[in-house]
């Protein structure tokens, strides 16, 4: 099982956000990317500036009326809670990923980042 100290924050925003919020949100933030949630607060996808900046801007589409689910990377590989750490190893491994989203029963409660696991024992 993973150990919930572990678990970082993650910036996350609901998929019906518009991407003007999202990009305030990744620019308020300082972050790269979020996940994105759906209203059972499950992941559903992710979105990274470049997703922005490719899919939006470069596009020349409206930020202020393309949503969350119009744009964003899926599906999204998560872990549950419950696993263990050598398959969240393996998922980051496999997918070349430096983080993955975790899980409770489905809902999204933190995520795991490779130096933590490596350096940790779960």
């Amino acid at each position: 099982m993973i150990n919930k100290n572990l678990l970082q924050d993650v910036v996350f925003c609901n998929d019906d956000a518009s991407v003007l919020d999202v990009s305030r949100i990744l620019r308020d933030t300082r972050t790269r990317h979020l996940i994105v949630v759906n209203e059972k607060n499950n992941p559903v996808g992710i979105i990274s500036t470049v997703d922005i900046n490719n899919r939006v801007v470069a596009e020349e589409k409206n930020s202020s009326t393309l949503k969350a689910r119009d744009i964003m990377t899926k599906p999204i590989e998560t872990v549950e809670v419950s696993s263990t750490c050598e398959e969240a190893y393996q998922k980051m491994v496999s997918k070349g990923t430096y983080s993955i989203p975790v899980t409770e029963n489905g809902s999204l409660i933190g995520s795991l980042s490779f130096s933590k696991l490596f350096g940790k024992v779960c």
